[in-house]
């Protein structure tokens, strides 16, 4: 094989085309063979190194309204507040996130909160009531400036809308999505066994899936990594106080390879940051020297000769890192 087991990784993460054999395709734009893409996911698989292998969904475009959240707890009450959050099902991620510098009060305990427009403020009250006394920051997005979550690779600028214009769920829909958003079997007949499970023709889920993939909704399906299993330990959150617009700035930490993400979200009053980019490293080290180019980056896309405030938060310890499970009873 020419192709090394980084570039397969890759590719898979990426995710594989709606097409009848979409193993064997994506294997000719890699350069190897399909049985090449298939032994490299059972190895990855053996190691531990894969959480799944399925759909990626837009949340927003689900129904779902989605935030980042964060809270400041002392030091002793931290594991007690994680645990409180950890048997939601609308808490994807939850990290202990420390900064690299040691410096400053922050914000300490950051999780994700994701549920169906029409429950999610009354389930942020219910977190808050949780934590209580300590105050919880809603922080969604307002700008996306890329969302490209792939490890080995450098990773593609992609700005997202943040409102959502498509048509309601259907009953069909769901059952779509449901068998696509766990751990899927994986076969070189991928999509005729999916439609088969669900009753469908299998042209019929291939053409509904393409036409998720255009309008937004089904943003790929692929292999999700346990980043930390395969060694990317340092995870850094870069953020930057940004005055006025942030396009510029946004946009040209998009364009930065080790960036997987990138948002715009409000300011908080213990957090006056408003611009947030994702980094992934092997070493802390590496970690700080991605932050350091990428305050580079900021300063001459604002065009001034030193960079916003800035601090990155280490993820230090992982209290939970789950998919979402969308339509859940």
């Amino acid at each position: 094989m020419s192709v090394s087991e980084a570039e397969l990784l890759v590719a898979l993460q990426r995710g594989i085309p709606p097409a009848a054999r979409p193993f064997e395709e994506l294997s000719r734009e890699v350069g190897c063979t399909e049985a090449d893409l298939l032994d490299c996911l059972s190895r990855c698989r053996a190691r531990g190194d894969v959480r799944r292998f399925g759909a990626v969904f837009d949340t927003r475009r689900l129904g779902y309204r989605s935030a980042l959240c964060a809270v400041h707890v002392p030091a002793g009450e931290i594991d007690a507040a994680a645990a409180k959050l950890v048997p939601l099902t609308g808490v994807t991620h939850c990290y202990l996130r420390e900064a690299a510098s040691g410096g400053g009060s922050h914000p300490n305990l950051w999780f994700t909160l994701s549920y169906p427009v029409d429950v999610f403020a009354a389930m942020a009250d219910e977190v808050s009531a949780r934590l209580r006394p300590h105050a919880v920051h809603v922080l969604p997005a307002t700008r996306r400036y890329k969302v490209d979550v792939v490890f080995g690779a450098a990773t593609r600028a992609r700005e997202e809308q943040v409102a959502d214009d498509l048509p309601p769920v259907t009953a069909r829909d769901r059952a779509v999505i449901g068998a696509l958003q766990g751990d899927t079997e994986v076969r070189p007949d991928y999509f005729a066994a999916l439609a088969a499970k669900l009753g469908m023709k299998e042209w019929d889920l291939l053409s509904t899936l393409e036409l998720w993939r255009r309008n937004g909704r089904l943003k790929r399906i692929g292999l999700l990594l346990r980043h930390r299993a395969a060694g990317w330990t340092a995870n850094g959150m870069c953020c930057w106080r940004v005055p006025g617009d942030t396009t510029a700035v946004g946009r040209a930490l998009a364009e930065r390879g080790e960036v997987t993400h990138c948002y715009e979200r409000p300011e908080s009053p213990n957090f006056p940051y408003n611009l947030f980019a994702m980094v992934h490293a092997c070493t802390v080290e590496e970690a700080q020297a991605q932050h350091a180019a990428l305050a580079e980056t900021v300063a001459q896309a604002a065009g001034t000769p030193e960079p916003p405030p800035s601090v990155m938060l280490l993820s230090t310890r992982e209290y939970k890192k789950t998919s979402m499970t969308f339509f859940a009873q």
